[in-house]
C-alpha cells in the first residue's frame, strides 16, 4: 500500500463495498477499497445463478411489500438508491438490463462478470486505481 492519505477506508470489494466506495468518491472523498479476495466482485459471479439478479422492477412500497420481518432496517437505504435508481445507474455504466417474470432485474447479456466489470470500471473512474489485496503471498483462496 501507498502512504497516500485516505477520508475512507472500506472493507470488502464485494457490490457493497463498491458501490460504497464509488459514492464516496463521487462525493470527493479519497477512498481505499480493501479486498482479501484476488478480484474484486467475486461473489457476484455467482448469484442469479451466474446471471446475477441486479434489482427488482418495482417501487420501494412494491418492495417492502414482499419484506417479511425487520422492514425498518432496509426501508432507508432503498430510500436512499430505489430499484429504480439502481437500473439507471448500471444502464449509465453500459449494461443493457431486461426485467423477467417476477419482475427480476438481469443483464441482457445474462453474464454476471458484466455488473462486476461496470462496477470495478465506475471504482477505477471515481479515482480507484486498482484493488488493494489484503493477502499477502496467499497461494490459494481458502
Amino acid at each position: 500500500m501507498s502512504d497516500k492519505q485516505y477520508d475512507t477506508l472500506i472493507i470488502g470489494a464485494g457490490a457493497a463495498g463498491l458501490m460504497a466506495g464509488i459514492q464516496a468518491a463521487g462525493r470527493g472523498k479519497q477512498v481505499l477499497i480493501l479486498e482479501k479476495m484476488e478480484r474484486p466482485g467475486r461473489k457476484l459471479l455467482i448469484t442469479g445463478k451466474g446471471r446475477c439478479n441486479v434489482t427488482n422492477c418495482c417501487t420501494v412500497e412494491d418492495f417492502m411489500l414482499n419484506v417479511l420481518s425487520n422492514k425498518r432496517f432496509l426501508y432507508s437505504s432503498l430510500n436512499a438508491l430505489n430499484p429504480y435508481e439502481v437500473m439507471g445507474f448500471f444502464e449509465d455504466c453500459g449494461v443493457a438490463l431486461k426485467v423477467e417474470r417476477g419482475e427480476r432485474v438481469f443483464p441482457v447479456s445474462d453474464r454476471s462478470a458484466d455488473i462486476v466489470d461496470a462496477l470495478v470500471n465506475k471504482a477505477q473512474q471515481s479515482g480507484w486505481p486498482h484493488h488493494e489485496s489484503l493477502r499477502q503471498g496467499a497461494d490459494s483462496e481458502h
